[in-house]
């Protein structure tokens, strides 16, 4: 064994810590399968990417609730007369409930709140809208999907849990008192979808897990990179942007280090511009950490 230290062991790592800076919670009336979940949250540049027809948002979250996500497993033991623990657990359940404060009157809350169908309610000028609850003991089934935000901007972080069948089964009070919104405190019940096929999904998105994910284990470490283009031929004062991608495919280009062989011909930026300064050639080296360097070469002309 290699001689080590407790820090070194512990592995400590700050920017693996995520939080909730915001939320969002998106729902759509459930069809068996949730053929309308996205298969992606975001593009290959970390961009969120507008929903498909038939989903809502809930708005603005209340501050002091939060939404707050609560696996549940139960089990059982198995229990033996000369043992003097459990034999065995086998788990005999697993569940999963959202409770979200919704502070915004929308159509979709309402619904949700009064389980109840508002699809034929419309508003009229000078009256509003007018709804009749009805007593039922059948619920309505959603889809979700929960977005948290942290990070910062050109480097989010979107930690989210698509849930492809869920049914409000707990209506919290509706505060009256003064000074405090006319929330929808809710609980939403998590339901196996078997055409879907999972109780749940979970990741996370955005271009600010891009340069934690092989700390956070998601990702084995580079062994190697490439520059784009390799070869390039300029005209005098024209520039270039170079690209740099690791053997996983991640943009590299903003952590590697770039040096011309000739800057009377041709200059490059510590991001990887290059500007093309007289006639002739350079090669302008590209390095990442201990990686083998690689090279474009620059024509002037």
């Amino acid at each position: 064994m290699v001689a080590t230290d407790f820090l070194t062991l512990k592995g400590k790592n700050d920017p693996l810590v995520v939080s909730a800076l915001d939320y969002l919670v998106l729902l759509h009336k459930w069809a068996p399968g949730a053929s309308y979940m996205p298969a992606d949250l975001t593009d290959a540049s970390g961009v969120l990417q507008a929903m498909g027809a038939g989903w809502f948002s809930s708005g603005e979250i209340q501050k002091k609730a939060g939404v707050e996500l609560t696996p549940d497993t139960q089990s059982s033991a198995v229990e033996g007369y000369g043992s003097s623990g459990p034999r065995r657990t086998i788990v005999t359940a697993e569940g999963f409930t959202i409770d979200y404060f919704a502070q915004e009157w929308r159509k979709g809350n309402l619904e949700m709140w009064h389980n109840t169908d508002l699809s034929t309610t419309s508003a009229t000028p000078g009256k509003g809208f007018h709804a009749r609850k009805t007593s039922q003991l059948s619920i309505q089934y959603y889809s979700a999907i929960v977005i948290a935000y942290d990070g910062m901007p050109s480097a989010e972080l979107y930690p989210w849990w698509m849930f492809g069948k869920v049914a409000v089964t707990k209506r919290a009070a509706m505060s009256g008192q003064q000074g405090a919104e006319l929330g929808l405190p809710m609980t939403l019940t998590i339901y196996e979808d078997t055409e879907w096929g999972a109780l749940y999904d979970f990741g996370v998105a955005g271009a600010g897990f891009d340069s934690i994910a092989t700390d956070a284990g998601f990702l084995s470490a580079a062994t190697s990179i490439t520059v784009s283009p390799a070869t390039t031929t300029l005209a005098v004062g024209g520039k270039l942007q170079l690209l740099v991608l690791d053997n996983n495919g991640f943009d590299r280009t903003a952590e590697a280090t770039y040096v011309s062989g000739t800057p009377a011909k041709a200059t490059v930026t510590s991001g990887g511009r290059i500007s093309a300064v007289a006639t002739g050639t350079s090669t302008v080296t590209v390095t990442l950490g201990a990686l083998t360097p690689v090279t474009c070469a620059v024509t002037v002309s």
